[in-house]
């Protein structure tokens, strides 16, 4: 009788030592549901590419305070607020991947907004992958990026060997149509791979590239490659280097007085700062966009692409850029995966991400297996009169292009 007591005590204690045990580790459950979304971002706060690490931060910025104004991110029918932690990567790769791992390792943050820029995202996402953490990567489209076999990263904009398109397609209906094309570039991801995209296109539509050379990033003197392109015969040149490389090669086209019928950038003629530093230089020179605020695109979140432009200039002023347009974007396109998958869990937004097709305020999206999106168009701009005006395609055009430039 005293022995079988004994035994049901020591069940009793035993039941109750692994209830309290299930009760007290659905406590520590319940206390660790996230009452924040927490995001981290390394960007170039300074160094040579801060000018447009600035734009990045200001995207990201204006979505995060537009989401949490309407009470977060719904997650399964609870909305969580949005928190940013940023480090400034100083416009240094391996910086932007040390940072990278520390907002992960130490910050605990869940997902990840890209850098600007290829050079950097393709290091930080390394970092991103091997911890399964998604990285909306929204300035960053060299098709290297995405040849890894990487599955935790989605490109904003369309492969960049098509950003030189819409360009391309505009000196093809011009008369008398220009013959022969330059293209410069400097030895960085996104340039290399724009160049090799508009070597192979502008060739498909009849161009004969008469000259076509790399050159070191950041360079101060591109006197010796002006002086080749115009001995080329070239009659246009496409540039793929960013802000102060286009300034360079406008002021030496002028010193060298190169006569050429169009010029266009893929980086620096949509920045106030290029019409500034070139004064009236500025004039008739092309860019391209993978966004203009004259589009004609519309979410529940932003309102239309008009919408979104006032909200910008309403906060930060003039200068509203693709690059920043480009961040917003990446945070709205993460919030919309994270709500349709009602959860944070990696493996569930990712297939939230993956099985997305449709359009916000920037236009369409829509990811193929290697997480670029295929969906994205480009816009040729030129300056006129000191002033940012779209003339192609024409259904997106303000004006007419000025050709051949005066």
């Amino acid at each position: 009788m005293k022995r079988t007591a004994l035994l049901l005590g020591a069940l009793v204690l035993s039941f109750l030592l692994v209830a309290g045990g299930t009760l007290f580790a659905a406590g520590e459950k319940e206390a660790a549901e996230p009452e924040v979304i927490k995001i981290g971002a390394a960007v170039s706060l300074t160094g040579g590419l801060s000018r447009f690490g600035e734009l990045v931060k200001n995207g990201y910025e204006l979505w995060k305070d537009t989401v949490n104004a309407q009470g977060g991110i719904d997650v399964g029918g609870k909305k969580l607020p949005v928190e940013i932690v940023y480090y400034d990567d100083q416009s240094d790769n391996q910086t932007a991947a040390k940072l990278t791992e520390k907002l992960i390792t130490e910050d605990r943050v869940q997902f990840l907004l890209g850098p600007y820029g290829s050079g950097p995202t393709f290091a930080t996402t390394a970092i991103a992958e091997k911890y399964n953490i998604i990285t909306m990567a929204c300035l960053a489209n060299a098709t290297n990026i995405y040849e890894r076999g990487f599955q935790n990263v989605f490109s904003v904009l369309a492969p960049a060997t098509r950003i030189f398109a819409s360009y391309v397609d505009m000196l093809a209906v011009q008369s008398p149509k220009p013959s022969k094309v330059a293209i410069i570039y400097p030895n960085d991801n996104f340039p290399a791979a724009v160049a090799k995209g508009a070597n192979e296109y502008a060739k498909s539509k009849g161009f004969q590239v008469a000259y076509i050379e790399e050159y070191t990033k950041g360079v101060k003197d591109l006197s010796s490659t002006i002086l080749k392109i115009k001995n080329s015969g070239a009659e246009v040149l496409m540039g793929s280097g960013y802000l102060e490389e286009a300034i360079l090669t406008v002021r030496q086209l002028n010193e060298q007085k190169v006569a050429l019928k169009a010029v266009g950038f893929t980086t620096g003629p949509e920045l106030l700062d290029f019409r500034t530093s070139l004064g009236d230089d500025a004039n008739d020179i092309f860019g391209v966009s993978w966004w203009m605020p004259e589009m004609s695109y519309s979410d529940p979140l932003f309102g239309s692409t008009g919408d979104y432009a006032e909200k910008y200039k309403a906060r930060y002023g003039e200068g509203l850029t693709y690059q920043a347009a480009g961040a917003s974007q990446a945070g709205l396109l993460l919030q919309l995966a994270i709500e349709k998958a009602g959860s944070l869990e990696t493996d569930k937004v990712r297939e939230a991400l993956r099985s997305y097709d449709g359009s916000t305020f920037w236009g369409p999206t829509r990811w193929d297996q290697t997480g670029q999106n295929m969906a994205g168009q480009t816009v040729t701009f030129q300056i006129q009169n000191g002033e940012v005006v779209t003339v192609f395609p024409p259904a997106a055009a303000q004006a007419k292009p000025v050709y051949p430039m005066p």
